[in-house]
């Protein structure tokens, strides 16, 4: 979408225009540094998550053979105490895969792609308006 700018009849307006657009891309190149950490640090953390998933996983099933086996007994009661916990580490760690994984990466790699778009439309709308500055009168 191209720019209005023959709206811009003054230098002051251009300078008034340019600072603002300045002010959103600084925000948004401070956004798009953020993401990246965030989407790297996601990325770190996926593979572990997902080796933890697969050890909590092997270790429910496990226990789930080694219960239907046992007869009624403390230590069947000690192993469905166990199962109980393995549950809820398997359950935490889907939760953290939902929100550091490999989800989160393409998420954040989804927002960085817009940030980009957006920024290289700042830098376009920069440049109409700074050639526009530049044809209007001095003073």
């Amino acid at each position: 979408m191209a720019l209005s700018v023959a709206l811009l009849t003054s230098r002051a307006d251009c300078d008034k225009v340019l600072n603002e657009l300045s002010d959103i891309k600084g925000n948004l190149e401070f956004r798009q540094i953020s993401l990246t950490r965030s989407k790297d640090n996601a990325a770190d953390r996926a593979s572990t998550i997902d080796a933890d998933l697969a050890a909590a996983e092997a270790e429910v099933e496990s226990l789930i053979s080694i219960i239907a086996a046992l007869p009624e007994s403390a230590t069947k009661t000690e192993m469905e105490n166990r199962k109980v916990r393995a549950d809820y580490r398997l359950f935490t760690l889907q939760q953290r895969k939902a929100q550091f994984g490999t989800t989160a990466v393409i998420l954040y790699e989804s927002e960085l792609g817009e940030i980009e778009q957006r920024l290289s439309v700042i830098d376009g709308s920069m440049n109409d308006v700074t050639v526009r500055k530049a044809a209007l009168p001095a003073g």
